[in-house]
């Protein structure tokens, strides 16, 4: 009887690894259910019936402001809720809905955002709303565009994404103009069909990278940038929020930037040059 328990639990660990797949099969992300979602308010990858990404963790989840601060509810509805054909996706089952939805990586690790379903469950034509979505690299905003958020009579439309999204950690989208609001300050997301894919590198971000080292990292005291050009470049600094903190410009191979003031956080460092941007994730300890 132990023997058979044993080989069942091998069965099961054997069928999860064997279904699992990795960001480079562009994995697209159905949810059929609600196990996983409801719990904790964030849909992540293997939640809800949908395919567990091996070597890459997403979260989508409802943020109520375009710095993508996360806000309750999230479930999956069924196709009963929607009244849409046989569309299924993740919400807000609130009537005045969120503000927006994020596609986030779970630690940071980039990612290319190729295209998801969406629907609005409670605009209605003439109110034209409109979307607006972002993308972001280490707290930068690196890619926009915008959507209609209203598809007659009431159908799901599949958003594409440009070459912008290529190399992202985190995509927000949210109401911008029009809506049945009229403030823009929520409305009836619902979105499904979500696929991923390995990040895609410009070709200045390899030219830059390849030019520049910044540590200690962590760092407590002090930062070095040490640019291996002689180009003159401009660094800013950004905190969690996008706000920029500092900016200065980097005339020596060899840079070295105060920190001592700064509260323990994390950090990110953007570099400007002809040669491209680059942007690295800076933690500074007590």
């Amino acid at each position: 009887m132990r023997k058979n328990y044993i080989l069942f639990l091998v069965a099961i660990i054997f069928f999860q690894l064997s279904s699992a797949q990795t960001l480079s099969s562009a994995p697209t992300l159905t949810f059929t259910t609600n196990t996983g979602i409801s719990s904790d308010n964030i849909a992540s990858d293997g939640d809800g019936g949908s395919v567990n990404i091996s070597d890459f963790n997403i979260q989508i989840y409802n943020i109520s402001d375009v710095n993508g601060t996360m806000v309750t509810p999230l479930t999956w509805e069924n196709a009963g809720f929607y009244t849409a054909g046989t569309y299924t996706g993740i919400t807000a089952n609130v009537a005045t809905g969120r503000k927006g939805m994020a596609i986030k990586s779970e630690n940071g690790s980039e990612f290319k955002l190729n295209q998801f379903q969406y629907l609005n469950w409670g605009e209605s034509q003439a109110e034209g709303a409109v979307n607006t979505i972002k993308g972001y690299k280490n707290g930068t905003e690196v890619a926009s565009t915008t959507f209609q958020g209203y598809n007659n009579p009431f159908l799901p439309n599949t958003v594409i994404l440009t070459a912008a999204f290529n190399d992202v950690d985190e995509v927000r989208f949210y109401i911008s103009a029009g809506g049945y609001e009229g403030s823009q300050n929520f409305t009836n997301h619902s979105i499904n069909s979500i696929q991923v894919s390995m990040p895609v590198l410009s070709a200045n971000s390899f030219d830059l990278n390849s030019k520049l080292n910044v540590y200690p990292n962590p760092a407590s005291t002090y930062v070095n940038i040490e640019l291996l050009t002689n180009e003159t470049s401009t660094l800013e600094i950004y905190d969690v929020f996008g706000k920029l903190l500092f900016s200065q410009i980097l005339t020596d191979k060899l840079n070295t930037i105060d920190v001592d003031k700064l509260s323990s956080g994390i950090y990110f460092f953007k570099v400007n040059s002809n040669n491209g941007i680059a942007t690295n994730k800076i933690i500074k300890t007590k």
